[in-house]
């Protein structure tokens, strides 16, 4: 087949949970509207799961429904679904979606090829999945080895890889991108009045998954050592998870409930954006954040940790301020440097837009991904066709 004929993408998701994994997914999606090819998303859940339904109504994605992890009934189902489908690509997000990939293509001596998205390493939130830890990642990196094709979100994670011994020509880096949005004046003066914020007061805001690795434990012990100084700020924390009772706990303890706001998981996380002041990205690790593009694109002062991809994305003293992971003193220095300087604050933010604009667009992002399909459907053309003259 060439390249250049219309083919089918089969985008294989296990779980689909609430944050970057779901918001990837939909910005995949969008890149058939740059190439000649169609997206046919698959998601394998159980209904007790948390999930962003929302995300998955609007891909119009197949659902294949399971009692428990244990259940092997998507096996059968998904066959059925590749059987009707027929794609060219299956395209498999996560160590679940690759691990079932690799058994239906096992099982079944499927002829169809298989790319796949890699985020990074596998960060365990409980005690028994540390010990699974070091199996999840050996098995997303041997998957990966057997692959056509792999796309990276950062050149960080390829670089990862191929200290691993994967060759550097099968890995692509793309780096995530998203559409430009401008919140309203009054939306966010709005939020701002119902989150009790009086005029002149300073927002610190992290929105995140609330567990170990994104590291909101940190922001908030950095903030208790400033909110006496600052004492007309606040700090907002947006999203859910394991840690937040525990992080609801620590705030109390400190006497902070008046000066920090939880928001739970929220909808409308671009309007929350736009109200803060100052954005922080505490975590001990990350590959490439959407939550720090989301950040760039609302013009907002920030700080973060020099994990991962994120100083590919801002680059220290000149779209943010940069901290090591773990270091509560240069944390709460960088955070008095910001709450400190109206001047700074501007001037950072200013920079984080443009280069939002200049390199992280959600346009930028789809066309690079639709050439990198189109890429890997020839090599699956060349590939069937070279099979078939042995």
């Amino acid at each position: 087949m060439s390249q250049y004929e219309p083919f089918t993408v089969l985008s294989l998701h296990w779980g689909f949970s609430l944050g970057g994994i779901s918001k990837y997914a939909l910005m995949i999606d969008r890149a058939k509207q740059y190439g000649h090819f169609n997206i046919v998303n698959v998601c394998i859940r159980s209904p007790r799961w948390q999930c962003d339904l929302e995300t998955l109504e609007s891909l119009k994605a197949v659902e294949i429904f399971i009692e428990s992890r244990s259940d092997f009934s998507w096996f059968g189902k998904l066959k059925t679904v590749i059987d009707e489908v027929q794609p060219d690509l299956i395209f498999s997000h996560g160590f679940n979606g690759h691990f079932v990939a690799f058994l239906q293509k096992i099982a079944s001596r499927s002829s169809h090829q298989y790319i796949c998205s890699y985020h990074g390493l596998y960060h365990p939130t409980t005690r028994s999945r540390k010990m699974l830890a070091p199996i999840f990642n050996w098995f997303t990196e041997y998957y990966i080895k057997k692959s056509l094709s792999t796309v990276a979100v950062a050149n960080y994670t390829r670089e990862y890889l191929v200290g691993q011994g994967i060759d550097r020509t099968r890995v692509c880096v793309i780096h995530n991108g998203i559409e430009d949005y401008r919140a309203n004046e009054q939306t966010v003066k709005n939020i701002r009045e119902k989150w009790g914020v009086r005029r002149g007061e300073l927002l610190v805001g992290a929105a995140s998954r609330l567990d170990p690795v994104k590291g909101v434990a940190d922001l908030i012990e950095a903030y208790a050592q400033l909110v006496y100084k600052y004492a007309s700020s606040k700090l907002v924390i947006i999203g859910t998870g394991q840690d937040e009772k525990q992080l609801r706990q620590s705030v109390s303890d400190r006497c902070l409930s008046k000066h920090v706001i939880f928001l739970g998981f929220r909808s409308d996380v671009d309007d929350c954006l736009a109200a803060l002041d100052i954005f922080a990205l505490p975590s001990h690790a990350e590959y490439h954040s959407i939550a720090l593009l989301e950040a760039m694109r609302a013009g907002k002062a920030i700080v973060a940790t020099n994990v991962g991809g994120n100083t590919e994305s801002v680059r220290s003293g000149k779209e943010a301020l940069i901290v090591r992971p773990k270091n509560k003193k240069e944390l709460v220095q960088a955070l008095d440097l910001l709450l400190a300087s109206d001047e700074l604050r501007q001037t950072l933010g200013l920079a984080a837009r443009e280069r939002y604009l200049s390199l992280f667009t959600e346009e930028i992002m789809l066309k690079q991904t639709a050439q990198w399909l189109l890429r890997c459907n020839g090599m699956a053309g060349r590939k069937a066709e070279k099979k078939q003259q042995n």
